[in-house]
């Protein structure tokens, strides 16, 4: 990190970080859970409809930015805590507690199997990266045998992810390891995991059975798969950039934002990001632990009573 940067009075701390992160979560939840409720009950030919849709769009677009500050300190979380059980339990605990909250917010049922919330994917971010960690520093592997054994880890956390149904699933994982990968000066790995995770992706969309394209599906594969090489080059080109961007935090963030883009196109709203976290100035800042665990369950279960009191569940 930049020293002129750390050592600044000037700049984000981790907690300055931390509550923009939480703010953008909770309007990104507020426009996806009751605005969306009571969207469905209004007209679509009414002025209010076509505002509540609007005012939607915008703050879930703001939502973007959440998701790739809380993977950013993931990685963080584990250069620098001093127990990284403590750390994993934590939010292995925090997923647990947040499951309903979540499944009361997004379903209004009590348990509902069909999604899992976000703490479980960056639960099993950290579960991969530690791996990974762990192979750089305990194992004197060569090249070839390392980064075969990254992506067997990525792909084995990113297809547990998959099966759980977690908020952001595989990608959201392997945006946090490419978060990683970059911290270790890794520029090149990262190319074929976007490549495998790409095609894996689309792969999948492709075969859902629920999905039924009637008189285009033969045409179907062939638009996907010019989607994916154009989606293909250009994050490629751009993570390949990303090599150039002389602000570490700055050049991790932007590779993070380049993942999730390529996932889904509305991520390109995460990329104001890059500006936020160049001004990190590696400091602590003022002590939101408890809020930063807290918020999450707590938000969903305001929002919940919210839905229930004007009657969207």
């Amino acid at each position: 990190m930049n020293e002129s940067v750390k050592n600044s009075k000037y700049g984000l701390n981790r907690g300055n970080l931390k509550m923009i992160a939480l703010f953008c979560m909770a309007l990104d939840h507020i426009a996806g859970i009751p605005m969306s409720a009571w969207l469905d009950t209004l007209s679509r030919d009414s002025a209010l409809y076509t505002c509540d849709m609007v005012l939607i769009i915008l703050l879930r677009f703001i939502g973007r930015l959440a998701f790739p500050i809380f993977c950013y300190f993931i990685v963080e979380g584990l250069l620098h805590t001093r127990n990284v059980f403590k750390y994993a339990a934590r939010l292995f605990l925090l997923a647990l507690i947040s499951e309903i909250p979540f499944d009361l917010s997004h379903e209004g049922k009590l348990f509902d199997f069909g999604n899992q919330n976000v703490f479980w994917t960056l639960f099993l971010g950290l579960v991969a990266i530690y791996c990974i960690d762990g192979i750089y520093r305990k194992f004197k592997l060569k090249k070839p045998a390392r980064n075969l054994c990254i992506i067997i880890i990525t792909v084995l956390a990113a297809l547990v992810a998959f099966a759980l149904k977690s908020d952001y699933s595989s990608f959201g994982v392997i945006t946090i390891i490419i978060i990683y990968l970059v911290e270790r000066e890794e520029f090149y790995l990262p190319l074929a995991i976007n490549a495998l995770a790409l095609f894996v992706f689309y792969f999948v969309l492709l075969n859902m059975p629920e999905l039924d394209f009637g008189e285009y599906a033969n045409l179907i594969p062939i638009a996907i798969g010019i989607y994916i090489a154009f989606v293909l080059t250009v994050s490629t080109i751009a993570l390949v950039l990303s090599k150039f961007i002389k602000n570490k935090n700055a050049r991790k963030m932007f590779a993070a934002c380049v993942i999730l883009s390529a996932m889904s196109p509305d991520e390109i709203f995460a990329f104001p990001n890059v500006f936020l976290i160049k001004d990190y100035n590696g400091e602590r800042g003022p002590k939101i632990g408890w809020l930063f665990y807290i918020f999450y369950p707590l938000h969903l279960a305001v929002l919940f009573g919210i839905c229930k009191l004007f009657g969207f569940y």
